[in-house]
């Protein structure tokens, strides 16, 4: 068989396997190439993504299938990598959105390395304080940025000081009567204790950065190369606006749930790549890995699969009132 023969072949055979949006992205993105192999990348409970290999250019893609209701939220996240690219950061930079009735699709640079996630246990202590020094640079990087019109929230979208510290009464509020329902008398005295205090130093510094927020910044969201260095940064379906040390609260509850340290020294390697911070500014971040812990647990407390994370907490807030994980 002649060489166009078996492409011809190869073509049909993927036609066949795999879902013809995926092939259909990848030829409207680049025209000329020759597609050498497709595989399921991996695969939610709403959308699939597909690991394709091009030639002509040469080129390791991947395209998401994914949901009309999700098409607002994919957006956001193209635009977002290729903004973070124009700053040279590393993201995905997106060829193409496709839009119909039903799915969408979109085609991006599969990212190069593996997932902190997946190399953390097996890392050296050096090579794991290396990963938390380069996550605080980055993050930074991220926070020291102007806000572009598209980095918003699908749901709770802030554009002021005054509307973050509005929406963190807000929750607090809520965080609060859940609290007092479900967990005992020394938890529920802690956390009225933090929470006043976080409204208080929003009281005594109202001039906090305000800046664009990653929202999700976590290992299974940062990509790392063989030399442990940030190869990618992913998954912006969550970024808003609001405070900076918010941003950083939130990955120290990661840290904490998903690597189960609990060294000083290791938030304090977090810091130190992050760079610059204050005792108050450490202290908003005690207080909104608090506010973040309290809501995660509302959100999850009843669901049965997840009775492991409500496990988790309890134990992460008992340690929290014995004097744990504490930064400032």
């Amino acid at each position: 068989m002649c060489y166009i023969g078996i492409k011809i072949a190869i073509i049909k055979s993927m036609e066949n396997t795999y879902p013809k949006k995926v092939i259909s992205a990848i030829r409207d993105c680049f025209p000329e190439a020759d597609i050498t192999s497709i595989s399921k990348f991996s695969g939610g409970l709403t959308s699939s993504v597909y690991k394709v290999e091009i030639h002509n250019p040469d080129k390791i893609l991947a395209v998401k299938i994914f949901p009309k209701k999700l098409e607002s939220n994919v957006e956001k996240s193209i635009n977002i990598s290729n903004y973070l690219l124009e700053h040279n950061l590393p993201a995905s930079r997106g060829y193409g959105l496709f839009k119909d009735n039903n799915e969408g699709s979109v085609v991006m640079d599969c990212l190069s390395g593996r997932a902190v996630s997946e190399a953390w246990e097996t890392a050296s202590i050096e090579n794991q304080k290396k990963i938390l020094v380069n996550s605080g640079a980055i993050l930074r990087k991220i926070h020291n940025l102007k806000i572009p019109t598209f980095w918003i929230h699908q749901k709770h979208e802030v554009t002021s000081t005054e509307e973050w510290v509005n929406w963190t009464n807000l929750r607090i509020k809520k965080y609060l009567i859940f609290i007092q329902e479900n967990l005992d008398k020394e938890v529920v005295n802690f956390l009225n204790l933090a929470f006043k205090r976080l409204q208080d130093l929003y009281q005594l510094h109202p001039d906090f950065n305000f800046v664009p927020l990653h929202w999700d910044y976590h290992f299974s969201n940062i990509n790392i190369d063989d030399n442990f260095n940030i190869s990618g940064l992913f998954d912006f379906d969550n970024a808003m606006k609001g405070h900076d040390m918010a941003d950083l609260g939130q990955t120290v509850y990661w840290l904490i749930l998903q690597q189960k340290v609990s060294e000083k020294e290791t938030f304090g390697n977090l810091f130190v790549g992050y760079g610059d911070l204050s005792l108050i500014d450490r202290e908003f971040v005690q207080l909104h890995f608090l506010l973040f812990l309290a809501g995660v647990m509302r959100s999850t407390w009843s669901k049965e699969k997840l009775k492991w994370l409500k496990n988790s907490h309890i134990e992460i807030l008992k340690k929290c009132t014995q004097g744990g994980y504490y930064f400032v």
